[in-house]
């Protein structure tokens, strides 16, 4: 049964409402931006390869800058993280808009101004992941989690573009960038009005900033490969998007195109049926509680989202593809909501967004690659066997995955969550370690011996 009060239940709390707002407008602008940052380089007379540039040079953003807003979001008081991400993001687009006023507006300025907002996006990312288990309860968390899974569906591939498409057609290109500064602006106020006690256990916060300064970044690896089944389902993640993203992103369009006769509308459905799916796949985790074997069901979901691919170069209709990219949609969407409730609540504090931060990169970093795999050959054959692979193979994995990480032995109360009872209960937390199959962990004992809490 489906409860809205659980579904909302995070949004009681004044600073998570905040942090959400901000979320939810940032995204919006993200949305639109998607839509008319062609439109724009297009009035500069740029071509194909202009764009492509533009496009690159913000990728190159994100991905060289992801491992630094983990760093940061680690050291720093995320809040202020966050908040100087939005304002850096503000600062680039404003004077982008000024430039364009005065008719000098270039389109190496147009890559530089992308290069930054993917920085921006980089460092905002990680530090927003792991500031929100700091606003709301452990209870809620998980709801946090799905909401603004809905808001990511709805605001990128719904609203946010349709809402572009919409201003571009009515007002120009510089009236769109004006837009998409005035809501980074607007969402680095809502985070500055978050106001996060010192006892909130931040990492940049009060007497945690001491913990987090004592942990470098070699420190956060060695935890990171200590849990076997974190650095497994990341790289089980990483191996799948490559697998899969350039069958979808590239290879999909001719599908439809030259094999069932479709258009840009039928692909225009296709993304919309995917993303109704997606919001609803939040909808439902939004308003029930996390099972207690949800780590299991996170990799199932995974897999039945991915599985699909390999049908989908056969299927002999437009139609027969509908509930193939729901299933995608839907499923893809319930395991990455899990995915972001059991890393924040299972990785220590003080390394939460250098985790997040590799997490990141892993599924950054190997998009290109699948790119490239996917326009290797124009051969039918080789794409059949790029789909058939894409679907078949991340099957294979979980078969393996299941078998050498013991999932089931994964609680939704990780080490932050217990930090309050870390004195009293230190042999019960030791005792669940092990039960869980893990390595010592050399980070808790480092935090034990500087901090009365972990968190």
């Amino acid at each position: 049964m489906l409860s809205l009060s659980t579904s909302l239940a995070p949004l009681r709390h004044r600073n998570y409402r905040l942090l959400f707002i901000s979320f939810v407008i940032s995204m919006l602008g993200d949305g639109v931006w998607l839509v008319a940052l062609p439109w724009v380089a297009m009035e500069l007379g740029g071509n194909s390869s202009d764009l492509a540039m533009v496009v690159g040079a913000e990728s190159v953003g994100l991905i060289s800058c992801v491992l630094i807003g983990g760093a940061l979001a680690d050291r720093y008081p995320r809040k202020l993280v966050i908040g100087w991400s939005y304002t850096a993001a503000f600062t680039v687009l404003a004077a982008l808009a000024v430039v364009h006023v005065t008719g000098s507006l270039q389109i190496w300025q147009l890559v530089g101004a992308a290069f930054v907002l993917g920085a921006a996006a980089a460092i905002s990312g990680p530090a927003s992941d792991a500031f929100t288990p700091d606003l709301v309860p452990k209870d809620d968390l998980h709801a946090a989690n799905a909401m603004e899974s809905v808001v990511r569906s709805l605001a990128v591939r719904m609203v946010g573009p349709a809402v572009g498409g919409l201003l571009i057609s009515l007002i120009d290109a510089l009236s769109i960038i004006v837009l998409n500064a005035v809501s980074f602006g607007v969402a680095a106020l809502c985070v500055a009005m978050i106001l996060v006690p010192r006892s909130a256990g931040t990492a940049g916060e009060g007497d945690a900033t001491a913990e987090a300064d004592g942990v470098p970044y070699r420190e956060a690896l060695r935890y990171l490969f200590s849990e076997r089944w974190l650095w497994v389902l990341i790289v089980w993640s990483g191996v799948v998007l490559l697998l899969q993203s350039g069958p979808r992103q590239i290879l999909l369009p001719f599908v439809i195109h030259n094999d069932l006769g479709g258009d840009a509308r039928d692909y225009g459905t296709l993304i919309a049926v995917t993303g109704i799916a997606a919001v609803v796949g939040s909808l439902v985790l939004a308003s029930r509680k996390p099972p207690r074997d949800y780590p299991r069901r996170m990799l199932l979901a995974w897999t039945a989202g991915a599985a699909p691919l390999a049908l989908m170069v056969f299927v002999p209709s437009f139609w027969m593809l509908l509930p193939l990219g729901a299933m995608y949609g839907f499923f893809s969407t319930v395991g990455n909501v899990y995915w972001s409730t059991l890393v924040q609540t299972s990785v220590p504090n003080a390394v939460r967004g250098r985790v997040i931060s590799i997490d990141w990169l892993g599924s950054l970093a190997l998009v290109p690659l699948s790119a490239v795999l996917a326009g290797l050959s124009p051969d039918r054959d080789f794409m059949v066997w790029l789909f058939v692979l894409g679907g078949v193979l991340p099957v294979l994995l979980t078969l393996a995955t299941v078998r050498w990480v013991d999932l089931r032995a994964l609680r939704p109360d990780g080490p932050d969550a217990k930090a309050g009872r870390a004195d009293a209960d230190g042999d019960a937390r030791d005792h669940g370690t092990a039960a869980a199959g893990r390595t010592a962990d050399p980070l808790e004992e480092k935090e034990r011996a500087t901090a009365p809490t972990p968190s």
